[in-house]
């Protein structure tokens, strides 16, 4: 009788063990499903068509084109100054703010500069990316003045714009 009590609370031990180990294997696989759909990029024009849809979220988006801000000679490319002689400026739409309309030019954070980003499904969208000031540098001597492809990840809002935290370029 000793014998089969102590195999009873032996196997029921086992058990125990067992459930154990598949629930905590079940949560660890669940856990890397989750974060790797962070990890998928998502094309442009997805983003484009609706971006309130990732306000917040760490977004990897390809299907664009880096501009360049930087012409042959290194100089940077400014907009035309503005004066009196110039016409009328439009100040901008008084209103609600659709999730693909800026309604303020674009101003990155003190330490950040402006990364121009061209949607090739959505030539038409705008928004306001930004990346700090050292990488934004780092970019501009990689694509050596001319436009290229790539790969951005950012996390933002289209209300304050987007942070690129990191790119990828030739994709």
């Amino acid at each position: 009788m000793i014998n089969i009590r102590l195999f009873i609370k032996w196997h029921r031990l086992c058990v125990l063990y067992g459930m154990r180990k598949i629930l905590l294997t079940a949560l660890v696989t669940i856990g890397m499903i989750g974060s790797s759909v962070a990890q998928l990029a998502i094309p442009g024009e997805i983003f484009a068509q609706n971006p309130s849809r990732f306000n917040g979220r760490k977004v990897t988006m390809k299907n664009i084109e880096l501009v360049s801000t930087q012409n042959l000679n290194g100089s940077m490319v400014s907009p035309a100054p503005l004066s009196p002689m110039s016409g009328p400026i439009n100040v901008g739409q008084i209103g609600p703010v659709a999730p693909n309309q800026t309604s303020s030019p674009c101003r990155p954070p003190r330490g950040f500069s402006k990364v121009d980003i061209f949607f090739k499904g959505e030539p038409d969208f705008k928004a306001c990316f930004f990346m700090a000031d050292a990488m934004k540098s780092q970019l501009d001597r990689e694509m050596g003045g001319q436009n290229v492809e790539a790969q951005v990840t950012f996390r933002g809002d289209f209300r304050t714009g987007y942070n690129v935290t990191f790119y990828r370029l030739g994709m």
